[in-house]
């Protein structure tokens, strides 16, 4: 059954092809806002005094401003590689690993002054995070054109035993010619890993997986499941995949366990968006209707956002198949389908509005999780929550503690202080490419947060952000 049927012919917008929209949509969806204790004040703010402010933007020629350190060489990324994403970066020996959307790039940095590059290995998915142990590379894969030989490409069949989405180990002995050993595939993918090493264990590493994506066909790879927790106890959702790696025989890396550390949880407050990002989203949203593009407004925050242009083509292919025709979408049609997008848009947040207080959303993961075996601790950044693990057996990690703060939006990194006595986690507002620390943002906005752990529990102590502004530039 169609979700929204057109209101002048009756013909349906097409639901299968809401998946890549509704992803986007509800990104994007907030909460009400709760007031954190500071008010931004932009007059005579002394931040604006710092050189930071204002640096022009750029590829090549970013403008700079440096204390404390000094740049002896920068590095661009080979032919085939630059202007794709660059993900994170692994360090071993005297190279460097740079994680690529299309592939890792590794450096010599014996001379820091000159970095050589070693080799750029070409190996599509994203977001291809590195990390390295002993002469092992492990590498993340998630999206949906991953191919198990890395060849480019993609994969254009819904159901391919081609498709990688899971951890790439590779054999890096030979640091210019990585050897593909295996793919460990993995029910949502692995938008992240974290490789722990068991002070107990020395015959094994562990890898705990953060996938993202939507749980897997089962058609595809046998055993992910679909059906949330509460309709099915085996669901793939809640989970983060616990990979083993036998050190002496890495092909044999497999899956191990799924393990449940969100059962419990609840949806938090969020803070909405802010002043400043309102007026921005109407004023583009009425530049896109200018050029013929199509708006709705989130029911849930009031903030106008433009339908992807993919997404709104095939919604008006789906209305001229529907009514026989053929060619390019009519002006009736598109009139239908402005027309009908707003109940589109209503009904998915309806549908998926998470109201604080309910059940986390089963879609639920964690972005990073950051270990510190000799203790037995891990800390979770997990989208809404910040979480402290107990991982003295490996294989079944436990939450210890959750917490969670209005003032958030993204739980995106977690850090141990060097004695583990402290743990901080960072706020990835925007998603990490919007400038979120204006002169008009409030101060606990997309800042971190300090908690120490005390007899296991996390205690709150204090939020920290760098002490300057950014411009839209």
């Amino acid at each position: 059954m169609s979700l929204v049927r057109q209101r002048r012919s009756g013909a349906p917008f097409s639901s299968g092809m809401l998946t890549a929209a509704a992803g986007i949509l509800f990104l994007v969806a907030c909460a009400p806002a709760t007031p954190p204790s500071t008010a931004p004040n932009p007059s005579g703010d002394a931040r604006m005094s710092d050189r930071r402010v204002g640096l022009s933007a750029g590829l090549f020629n970013a403008g700079e401003a440096v204390s404390g350190l000094k740049v002896v060489a920068k590095a661009v990324s080979p032919p085939g590689f630059i202007g794709q994403t660059n993900s994170d970066m692994a360090f071993t020996g005297n190279y460097v690993i740079q994680g690529n959307y299309n592939g890792p790039v590794v450096w010599d940095i014996s001379n820091p002054a000159a970095p050589r590059m070693v080799v750029a290995f070409t190996c599509p998915a994203s977001q291809n995070d590195v990390s390295v142990y002993r002469n092992l590379m492990f590498m993340s894969a998630e999206a949906n054109n991953g191919r198990v030989d890395c060849t480019p490409g993609g994969v254009p069949d819904t159901v391919s035993a081609m498709r990688v989405r899971g951890v790439r180990v590779f054999d890096i002995s030979d640091i210019a010619h990585p050897k593909l050993l295996t793919n460990v595939q993995t029910c949502r993918g692995s938008h992240t890993h974290t490789v722990l090493e068991d002070p107990k264990d020395k015959e094994n590493i562990y890898i705990y997986v953060s996938g993202s994506s939507g749980v897997r066909s089962p058609n595809e790879l046998p055993g992910c499941v679909r059906q949330t927790p509460d309709q099915n106890p085996n669901s793939s959702l809640l989970r983060i995949e616990i990979i083993k790696v036998p050190l002496n025989n890495p092909a044999a890396a497999a899956v191990v366990n799924r393990a449940n550390i969100f059962a419990g949880l609840t949806t938090p407050a969020e803070h909405g968006e802010s002043k400043a990002d309102m007026e921005l989203a109407a004023k583009e949203a009425a530049a896109a209707r200018a050029r013929g593009l199509f708006t709705a407004k989130i029911p849930t925050s009031g903030m106008e956002i433009i339908a992807p242009p993919q997404f709104s083509k095939m919604q008006l292919d789906s209305i001229v198949k529907s009514r026989g025709g053929t060619g390019e979408a009519t002006s009736a049609d598109s009139a239908a389908f402005r027309d009908g997008l707003q109940a589109l848009v209503n009904r998915l947040f309806g549908a998926g509005a998470a109201v604080p207080g309910s059940p986390v959303s089963p879609g639920a993961q964690c972005h990073d999780i950051t270990v510190y075996p000799a203790l037995g601790l891990a800390g979770g950044a997990c989208e809404g929550h910040g979480l402290l693990l107990d991982i003295s057996n490996p294989v079944n990690p436990v939450r210890l503690d959750a917490v969670a703060d209005s003032n958030f939006a993204y739980w995106h990194s977690a850090t141990f202080s060097n004695d583990g006595t402290k743990l901080l986690f960072s706020d990835e507002w925007g998603g990490g490419g919007a400038p979120k620390c204006r002169a008009t943002d409030k101060m606990e906005w997309g800042s971190d947060a300090i908690f120490a752990i005390e007899n296991r529990k996390l205690v709150f102590k204090s939020y920290y952000k760098i002490p300057t502004v950014q411009t839209a530039n």
